[in-house]
């Protein structure tokens, strides 16, 4: 290889041209000139290698996890259509993938994603706290639970096949509502698990 010849020939052609080995200087000029521009493409080569390697791995580093109220506590919801919920308490936003200002996220690289989404409400007699998780506009997977007092928890995770561009996203389905409060009981988070 270009590494192995530069490792034997180098020491070599110091040791002729520093005169310790009797040279032909024009030779010895011609070979160091050699070795330089076989050590010049070996490392613009590495050069390309590295700057591969660092985008392969920031596409890598991908991570979000959000709740639904920046602060305070309060009701989300029951509305008479469905709704794209957007988190907006972001605790981690590797990559920044997740908007917080729209609530969708995008893939930014084709790979394996593993998504969870967890929801909480009061208790209600008329309406379910109810939340699916939809991917360019098909639902995906969905969490229900309908108690008439009391509070309700409910949760559910998803691992997908993504391109680059799809869309993941939460949505209030109509008529249904969840809740959120300082401790962030309804959050949304996702990973990116390997690229493919």
């Amino acid at each position: 290889t270009p590494r192995m010849e530069i490792r034997t020939l180098l020491p070599l052609l110091l040791l002729v041209c520093s005169g310790q080995v009797e040279p032909d200087q024009q030779t010895c000029t011609q070979d160091i000139n050699g070795v330089l521009r076989e050590m010049s493409a070996w490392l613009a080569g590495l050069k390309v290698e590295v700057q591969h390697l660092q985008r392969d791995n920031e596409a890598k580093r991908l991570a979000f996890s959000a709740a639904l109220l920046e602060s305070g506590s309060g009701n989300h919801g029951p509305f008479n259509t469905h709704t794209i919920m957007v988190f907006r308490h972001v605790t981690t936003n590797i990559g920044n993938a997740y908007s917080p200002s729209t609530g969708l996220f995008t893939a930014p690289v084709r790979g394996v994603y593993h998504f969870e989404f967890h929801i909480y409400g009061h208790g209600s007699s008329t309406q379910p706290a109810y939340a699916v998780l939809v991917k360019n506009g098909v639902q995906i997977f969905a969490t229900y639970e309908h108690q008439p007092a009391g509070g309700q928890k409910t949760s559910n995770g998803v691992t997908l096949m993504l391109n680059i561009g799809d869309i993941v996203f939460v949505r209030l389905p109509a008529n249904s509502w969840v809740h959120d409060n300082q401790d962030h009981h309804t959050t949304f988070s996702g990973h990116l698990l390997f690229t493919m």
